[in-house]
Parts: structure tokens; sequence; C-alpha cells
């Protein structure tokens, strides 16, 4: 009799996604954002989801987002937190504010994905 095999680990780029629509669908979050130079973001095959990093072994999932300047950011970055790891196996959550923005300034949810 052997064991059962262990879960296939998350495919990185659908589990990038995921958390990429969880956490645009908050509706204190204006839109996600690359972070400082553009790093936090998940490189595809042709394209680059912006806003999401997930990481390798230990290291954490990273997220950099827009804020909007009506709700209070630790309620919001807790919350963000919160969602992203439940969906990441309980794994470690780095979360940037990139910026703060009034409602209209953006295009609230959206999520930027940049190539063909």
């Amino acid at each position: 009799m052997s064991a059962p095999l262990p879960a296939a680990p998350p495919d990185p780029a659908e589990l990038a996604r995921q958390v990429a629509a969880v956490v645009a669908a908050n509706p204190a979050v204006a839109r996600l954002d690359g972070g400082v130079f553009g790093a936090v973001a998940t490189y595809l095959p042709g394209r680059r989801l912006v806003g999401v990093r997930i990481g390798q072994g230990d290291e954490p999932v990273e997220v950099a987002v827009v804020l909007y300047a009506d709700h209070p950011f630790p309620d919001i970055v807790r919350g963000i937190r919160r969602d992203v790891a439940a969906l990441c196996g309980g794994a470690a959550v780095d979360i940037t504010v990139s910026d703060v923005v009034q409602r209209g300034d953006t295009d609230p949810g959206a999520v930027v994905e940049i190539g063909p």
C-alpha cells in the first residue's frame, strides 16, 4: 500500500491571475500597480501581469495596489492580505500601496496585463 501523492503545486501563472482578480475585486482598490520600477509583476509567455508576484519557496506573495482615499488603509491592507493568503495556502503576503487616488481618477478594479 502506498501513500497518496501530494497535490501538485498550483500553476504560478494561474495563481497570479486568481490573486489579481481577488485583489482587483476589492472595492477599495483602484487598480493593481507594478510598485517601484514596475518590479511587482508575473512574467507570462509574451506578457506581464502587473501588480502580483508569486514568490518561490519561502518567498512571500507580493501585491502592489493603488487605493481609493475614502477607505481606512490598515483595514484594506489587512483584508487584502487575509484574502490573498487564503488563496495561496497561507503564504506570507507583502503589500505595497503605490499610490492613493480619488474616485473617478482611474478605472476601478482594472487588472493590467502588458503584452499581446
